[in-house]
C-alpha cells in the first residue's frame, strides 16, 4: 500500500494502515509458515520489499518507513533462519509502472494540502508529482521484468539475501554505504531535487532515450520478438 504527501496532510490511521498492510501483514504470514519450515529444515522465503527500505524519498516518508521496517525485521530473523538451514531473499524493485502507481499518483493529485505550509505544498505539487510520471517512465520497470527477476532469485542455487532488480537505481542506494555519517545520501538528494533540478530533469530524459534505443536496437535485431 503506497501513501505519498506531506505527513501534515495524512492521519495517524492512514499511516497505521500502510504500516499494517506493508509490514505487519508480512509478519501475520511468516507466524503462520516459519514453525512448520523450521522444523522441516528447509525451504526459501522471498519477499518483495524495495529499494525505499534501503534509501529514503522525499515525500515517502511514511511508505519508506514501512519497507524499513520490512528489511530490519528479515535482516534480524535471516540470523535465526540460517541455524535451521532456511533462506529469505529480499527482491528490491524501484519504481515499477503497474496501476498501484497510478493509484498512488492519482491520490497525491487529490490530496488536500490546507494542513501543510505553502512552501512544503509548492513543493510537493510542483517539484515532487511534477517530476513523478518522468521519474517511472525513465526509471521504471514492469512488473513482468520483477517477476523474472523473483523466479531467478527463486530458482538460484544460492540466492543473495538482497537483490535489486534495477541497475540503475543501484548508483543511489550505494551512496548509503559509501559514507557512514549517512550525510551523502541525503546532501546528494537535496541537491539533486533542488539545486539541479534541470540537469535530473535533462539525466532523466536522456536514460529514458537510452533505453528506448536499446530496446528498438533489440527488437530490430529479433524480427521473431
Amino acid at each position: 500500500m503506497g501513501l505519498i504527501g506531506p505527513i501534515e496532510c495524512q492521519t495517524i490511521d492512514e499511516m497505521r494502515t500502510v504500516m499494517d498492510t506493508n509490514f505487519f501483514g508480512l509478519v501475520r504470514l511468516l507466524k503462520e509458515i516459519l514453525p512448520d519450515m523450521k522444523k522441516k529444515k528447509s525451504g526459501h522465503i522471498v519477499i518483495i520489499s524495495s529499494v525505499m527500505g534501503i534509501q529514503g524519498i522525499l515525500f515517502n516518508d511514511v511508505y519508506a518507513a514501512s519497507k524499513f521496517a520490512v528489511e530490519g525485521f528479515c535482516e534480524s530473523l535471516a540470523i535465526q533462519a540460517l541455524k535451521f538451514k532456511l533462506q529469505l531473499s529480499l527482491i528490491e524493485p524501484g519504481p515499477v509502472i503497474t496501476e498501484f502507481e497510478k493509484k498512488v499518483f492519482e491520490d497525491g493529485m487529490k490530496m488536500d494540502l490546507s494542513a501543510a505550509d505553502e512552501e512544503t505544498a509548492d513543493m510537493f505539487t510542483n517539484i515532487y508529482l511534477k517530476n513523478y510520471k518522468q521519474i517511472f517512465q525513465s526509471l521504471g520497470q514492469s512488473a513482468e521484468d520483477i517477476a523474472e527477476h523473483t523466479v531467478k532469485i527463486i530458482l538460484a542455487e544460492n540466492p543473495p539475501f538482497r537483490h535489486q532488480t534495477n541497475t540503475l537505481y543501484t548508483p543511489m542506494t550505494t551512496l548509503k554505504y559509501a559514507d557512514p555519517n549517512g550525510d551523502l545520501p541525503i546532501d546528494t538528494f537535496y541537491k539533486m531535487v533542488f539545486q539541479h533540478d534541470k540537469i535530473f530533469s535533462a539525466s532523466l530524459n536522456f536514460i529514458k532515450l537510452l533505453r528506448w534505443r536499446s530496446r528498438k536496437s533489440f527488437d530490430l535485431g529479433n524480427p521473431s520478438q
